[in-house]
């Protein structure tokens, strides 16, 4: 291992220390960045980066932030319930391992998740102002703990919503969360490339799904996504930006990997979906972080 002492001596420190302390958070993150542009220069072996993440805590971190984004209890990055532990900024309840949780919830990354469901939540209120009814798709809907949200917000009846899902276990618990609005909800167990319809709707929404996919796929799915939107409405589809400040740390210690896009790429991945340059537009949340690819139809 090439990596100076410094850096790997201070992370040891705050290891034995039971994690950083807010003050120290800058300082930890560029030790984190030195150690990705070390390893990904070849100077750390894979086999040391092991131990260096075994260092933690090992499995005993397994109720924390950072043990169920590296466990992968469902089988994949992201899955709905890392979504809703950042949503609710779970701590968990080991006192040894409170401090790496809240490092991880003052991290860019999850600020912008909790600002992607505000973001999410302004979008459809927004929407309801303009018009009387609103039909909702929801791909990749996760917890739906946003969904929630807006119906505790609205005239429920007001919004239908498809929630299109690959994890039964997201479904379970979305449903769960969204019980008081049954009747406006309905969830679908598909993989979205199996799924077909004839509907249209006001709003295709998919925050949380396009930034596993390459290009190829995007533009693909995008045009699908196009044909289910009734004229005048809107896809809108979230993505990591390539500015992401914590895209390091999510690979490096997560094992968390995304294709971060720019607003030039996210554009020009919706005109080759067939769209008009006046119809695109890229917003972003507060963070600067999460971008959303708005096409109107």
């Amino acid at each position: 291992m090439k990596l100076s002492n410094e850096p790997l001596a201070y992370l040891q420190q705050i290891i034995k220390n039971g994690g950083p302390e807010a003050p120290q958070y800058e300082t930890l993150n560029r030790v984190f960045e030195t150690i990705s542009a070390e390893f990904k220069a070849g100077n750390i072996s894979a086999e040391e980066l092991d131990a260096l993440q075994h260092g933690f805590g090992g499995h005993t971190m397994d109720s924390t932030i950072l043990g169920h984004v590296r466990a992968k209890p469902f089988g994949y990055a992201g899955d709905f319930l890392i979504i809703d532990k950042i949503y609710r900024e779970h701590v968990s309840a080991d006192a040894r391992f409170e401090k790496w949780d809240s490092f991880w919830h003052g991290q860019p990354a999850c600020k912008a998740v909790r600002n992607r469901k505000d973001y999410f939540i302004r979008t459809i209120t927004q929407a309801l102002r303009k018009q009387p009814c609103l039909q909702l798709l929801n791909v990749a809907s996760g917890p739906a703990r946003d969904l929630a949200e807006v119906y505790a917000d609205i005239e429920p009846q007001r919004l239908r919503t498809v929630c299109v899902e690959a994890d039964q276990h997201a479904i379970n618990y979305a449903r769960e969360l969204n019980e008081a609005h049954a009747a406006q909800v309905e969830f679908v167990h598909q993989n979205i490339f199996r799924y077909h319809t004839t509907m249209q709707h006001d709003i295709v929404w998919s925050a949380g799904l396009f930034d596993y996919f390459d290009d190829d796929i995007f533009i693909k799915l995008l045009r699908r996504f196009m044909a289910w939107t009734k004229p005048g409405g809107e896809v809108i589809i979230g993505n990591f930006s390539d500015q992401n400040p914590t895209q390091n740390f999510m690979e490096l210690m997560g094992e968390w990997y995304l294709h971060h896009r720019s607003t030039a790429a996210l554009t020009d991945m919706a005109l080759q979906a067939g769209a008009e340059r006046s119809a695109i537009h890229v917003g972003s949340e507060a963070e600067g972080v999460n971008l959303f690819l708005h096409v109107r139809v």
